[in-house]
């Protein structure tokens, strides 16, 4: 087990023994902000990249007398949203062929710099050309460990694996190619994109096909620091632990499909608005249903070294007990140890199912927590097609989780879903 893994434990005293005071009026900016003199393209004025709003922009906005909350396309704990996304852009939008940010308060592309035969294809091994996009997904943890401490560890990576989610749902909608990629240089990027210690790569996503005929050099010079947030503490233990689990070797990611046939309207609407539910009515949902929001996971997970297992509370036609990769392990009503298990709070007892995402990796840590996140962004935009409610819940008892589900993997990510 990672030690960071290892140190981040939550238990019935620890909950208890460690809290401590949140200054709300101290929360940093949750996104990033390039100067006024950057170039901006409107996505209004870019059908064919409109898409990026499902991918990561503001669907909706809650008022109160002192803020305004924005809400997004992804999910994050504690709505602090620690990620960026950056895209390379060698394809013909009508916009420059370049490197750009994401910038979804105004739902424009910010051009960073032109490029022509600098690129970040060397980074990931191969100086080939990729002709189409390639996104960047970053971290600006201070975002999360403001809140969260060392624990932001953990989220930064689940809130990432939601956006790897939310991305591949958006391609889905423009039936675009989608490949995860896990393995690359992430440091020397983060170097040559201006970043300071407090923003860290960690996954990207290919939409593009391979030119050999053209051939690509790393950026000649590092791109100007700007802050992903107004202002920075920083925190060792998390940075010492992304270091420690930076290095991994994984293949791409290309088995994902998981919205083939579903229709673009469902599934635009279903990202829209897709919200992480508050508390359940405690009525049941149908057997059928239940298929169909963990159709293709299970396999998938198998596939990454992800068990699941989950507790069924309400689903017809299926027996209450505990279940692993979707085989009965243990009969009985366990809505009470599921409440207790997700730190007690109801939404863990009260759905029709809540899922304990679970593995054993090491090597790959960082990988299989995004998968976490990614999975959990399944069971988000399943549930909402069909009208059930979702919620993802990222604090529980590490220890008292594992004895109960009888494992020795890791708990990752509990998501509870129902009416």
């Amino acid at each position: 087990m990672p030690l960071c893994h290892q140190l981040t434990k939550h238990s019935y005293m620890s909950v208890r023994s460690g809290s401590h005071m949140i200054d709300w009026d101290s929360q940093p900016r949750n996104h990033k902000i390039y100067p006024h003199f950057y170039p901006r393209y409107k996505l209004e004025s870019l059908p064919s990249l409109a898409f990026l709003e499902l991918a990561g922009g503001i669907t909706a906005k809650k008022e109160f007398p002192n803020t305004v909350y924005y809400l997004r396309s992804v999910p994050s704990a504690g709505g602090l949203f620690p990620f960026e996304l950056y895209l390379q852009i060698r394809a013909d939008y009508g916009i420059p062929k370049g490197l750009y940010h994401f910038e979804p308060h105004s739902a424009s592309l910010v051009l960073l710099r032109e490029i022509g035969r600098e690129g970040v294809e060397p980074y990931f091994g191969s100086n080939a050309s990729q002709e189409g996009i390639i996104f960047l997904i970053s971290a600006p943890y201070f975002r999360s460990s403001w809140k969260y401490r060392d624990r932001a560890i953990r989220y930064i990576l689940l809130d990432s694996g939601h956006q790897l989610g939310a991305l591949q749902a958006a391609l889905a909608c423009e039936n675009m190619a989608c490949e995860i990629v896990w393995d690359f240089d992430k440091i020397a990027l983060a170097k040559d994109f201006g970043f300071g210690e407090e923003e860290l790569f960690l996954a990207a996503v290919f939409s593009s096909k391979i030119d050999e005929s053209k051939e690509r050099i790393p950026l000649k010079s590092p791109l100007p620091y700007v802050s992903a947030c107004d202002y920075y503490i920083p925190n060792e233990f998390v940075k010492k632990a992304y270091n420690d689990t930076v290095h991994y070797h994984a293949k791409p990611t290309r088995d994902l499909p998981f919205f083939q046939n579903t229709p673009k309207e469902i599934l635009e609407s279903a990202i829209i608005k897709r919200r992480s539910i508050r508390g359940f009515s405690q009525k049941s949902i149908s057997a059928e249903e239940f298929s169909f929001i963990m159709q293709d996971i299970t396999l998938f997970a198998l596939k990454h070294n992800i068990d699941i297992f989950y507790t069924a509370h309400l689903i017809d036609d299926r027996a209450r007990g505990l279940y692993k990769n979707e085989e009965l392990i243990s009969e009985g009503d366990f809505r009470s140890k599921s409440r207790y298990l997700a730190l007690e709070q109801n939404l863990g007892g009260q759905s029709a199912a809540t899922f304990y995402i679970t593995s054993n990796e090491v090597e790959c840590y960082q990988k299989a927590n995004m998968i976490a996140g990614l999975i959990g962004h399944l069971f988000y935009l399943r549930s909402e097609i069909l009208g059930v409610g979702c919620s993802g819940i990222g604090a529980y008892y590490d220890d008292e989780a594992k004895t109960f589900l009888q494992t020795q993997n890791n708990i990752l990510y509990l998501v509870a879903v129902g009416r």
